[in-house]
């Protein structure tokens, strides 16, 4: 005698309609909005640190002469390249590994090659960073000279973010990337205003 074998069909699952890589909005794809978030959270945190900071520490130097303007950008320079000057330190003992190297080349994507690239870019955001914040010692007021000091702390935070983020993730690095850069050009967009037009902004 033969049993009935009941045979149930499972319900076929709705899949949602999923948007094509390509499908743009307001001109960006979806996988540029990440992205887009990370640029807008980078202005939105550089800001509300920059104001707390202001609001919540008064300093003003005792002497604000041209000698104490460029000792006090030479400080924080000092204090923005730390980074590098450790990446520098890393990258030496990296070299001594030959599990790091293809020929004369460091491998693609090893922690010596990212290193490296970290150091140059560093090195070139430094650079940008120093000029303006030279040219802002020269025409801040002395009321003002603790947001030099505030802007290097956001460079020295945005570069660490941006090292991390170069070796685990691609968001970070972009958010640390947003923290050294965009504050320099808001200090250089602040410096041609004054020089070129003579507006003086309060920062």
């Amino acid at each position: 005698m033969q049993r009935s074998v009941e045979q149930r069909q499972t319900p076929k699952r709705r899949t949602a309609a999923r948007r094509h890589p390509r499908a743009q909005v307001l001109g960006f794809t979806a996988r540029q909005w990440p992205f887009i978030f990370v640029l807008v959270g980078n202005w939105v945190f550089a800001c509300v640190v920059f104001a707390l900071a202001k609001l919540l520490w008064d300093w003003v130097p005792t002497d604000w002469t041209l000698g104490d303007r460029i000792a006090l950008v030479i400080k924080d320079a000092v204090i923005a390249i730390v980074p590098a000057v450790l990446a520098i330190c890393i990258v030496a003992a990296q070299r001594l590994d030959p599990s790091m190297w293809v020929g004369r080349t460091a491998k693609p994507n090893s922690a010596l090659d990212i290193n490296t690239r970290f150091i140059l870019n560093t090195f070139e955001q430094f650079i940008a960073y120093f000029i303006g914040n030279a040219g802002m010692a020269l025409y801040c007021p002395p009321e003002e000279a603790r947001s030099l000091i505030i802007l290097t702390g956001l460079f020295l935070l945005g570069r660490v973010l941006f090292w991390i983020g170069y070796h685990y993730n691609p968001y970070v690095r972009a958010f640390g990337f947003g923290i050294t850069f965009y504050p320099t050009v808001a200090v250089y967009l602040w410096l041609i205003l004054r020089m070129a037009f003579g507006l003086t902004i309060r920062i």
